[in-house]
């Protein structure tokens, strides 16, 4: 296995591609490294490679080679399963094209070769003046509503490697098992809380404080109760914001594209709405909010799920909302929290804690 882009060669990624049925009778003639970036979880390098046999379909020509950092090998490993478990069964998965992936549990190392999306996609959000339009939203939920009907209370997220947990400041909407839910609030409780307290103490009152802490005590009881089995349970992507999403530079010819599969886990699927709508700070939010989840719930019911009320779905957003005041406190952001705290107050979620 290799473990950089410096050791790819034409014929390593010829034979890589045909093993994986992308190459039939062609081959690759020449691969050229390009530009490097990184992010918190691995490396990337863009690659431009050239094929032989014009007539023949062949893989796009530029590629992105990403390789985990060691830390974060356990992400990796989590991202083979989406593409070759989860996405290799949907008909049309709104994700960009993976052409091979290895990894190698002793040496801790894990490589993508995937699709360079950069070249027909864009990483900026359209936005018009006063937010993020109705139509980009409901665009969004119906590529998102493609993974949360066909994975619904599917057996496949109640096996064990979606019940032993995920790590990260993402964690508290993972339902996982009881005893790790209970661990993930011990963490909160114990550890990120009283830091995050430490840190913004000038910034907050301390009823904000109060009430997280009430959050976190409560959401022992309420998720371990709501997720106690796989009722109204799907797949989630687990980090759904406006930068990671791929919007197509020709609307026409591409779709949108959701990025950034690190963390997905089972969870109630009106929590990545929630993440999604209510990380909006533009004052339109409070307009459209209601409707859109609406749209949402629809779209559930469209395609195919049942026993699933709509006041079932309201229920669960109140729920997601509660959850979504978790990820600030471990990022320690004040901003973030401030947004969510409003978010929380917008839905009288503190009935919900009492």
């Amino acid at each position: 296995m290799i473990a950089n882009a410096e050791q790819i060669t034409p014929q390593w990624l010829t034979d890589r591609l045909q093993q994986n049925g992308h190459l039939l009778r062609a081959h690759t003639t020449d691969v050229q490294i390009g530009e490097t970036f990184e992010s918190t979880a691995a490396f990337f390098t863009r690659l431009k490679v050239t094929y032989s046999g014009e007539s023949e379909h062949h893989p796009h020509t530029d590629l992105i080679f990403k390789n985990y950092r060691e830390g974060w090998f356990g992400g990796g490993v989590a991202e083979s399963v989406f593409f070759n478990e989860i996405v290799a069964q949907m008909p049309d998965p709104p994700v960009f094209q993976c052409y091979d992936f290895d990894y190698d549990r002793d040496a801790r190392q894990c490589y993508f070769l995937l699709e360079d999306a950069s070249v027909t996609h864009t990483e900026t959000p359209p936005k018009e003046e006063g937010g993020f339009t109705v139509a980009l939203y409901k665009q969004i939920i119906d590529e998102l509503l493609k993974f949360h009907t066909q994975w619904w209370e599917h057996p496949r997220i109640s096996q064990p490697d979606f019940l032993r947990g995920r790590g990260g400041p993402l964690r508290m909407a993972d339902a996982a098992t009881a005893e790790i839910i209970q661990k993930y609030c011990q963490d909160w409780r114990d550890e990120l809380l009283p830091q995050f307290a430490d840190k913004a103490q000038a910034e907050l009152p301390q009823e904000m404080f109060d009430c997280a802490l009430h959050a976190i005590n409560s959401w022992e009881r309420l998720y371990v109760e709501r997720s106690k089995d796989n009722k109204a349970m799907t797949f989630l992507h687990g980090d759904l914001h406006h930068w990671n999403l791929f919007y197509p530079k020709n609307p026409e010819t591409d779709g949108l594209y959701f990025g950034d599969w690190e963390t997905y886990k089972r969870g109630m699927g009106p929590y990545d709405l929630c993440y999604l709508v209510g990380g909006d700070s533009s004052p339109q939010r409070h307009e459209i909010e209601k409707d859109l989840l609406r749209y949402y719930h629809d779209g559930l019911v469209d395609g195919g799920v049942v026993d699933y009320s709509w006041e079932d779905c309201v229920h669960d957003y109140r729920l997601s909302v509660i959850a979504t005041l978790f990820p600030p406190i471990g990022w320690q952001s004040v901003f973030r929290f401030n947004l969510r705290y409003a978010h929380f107050q917008d839905w009288n979620c503190q009935e919900l804690l009492d």
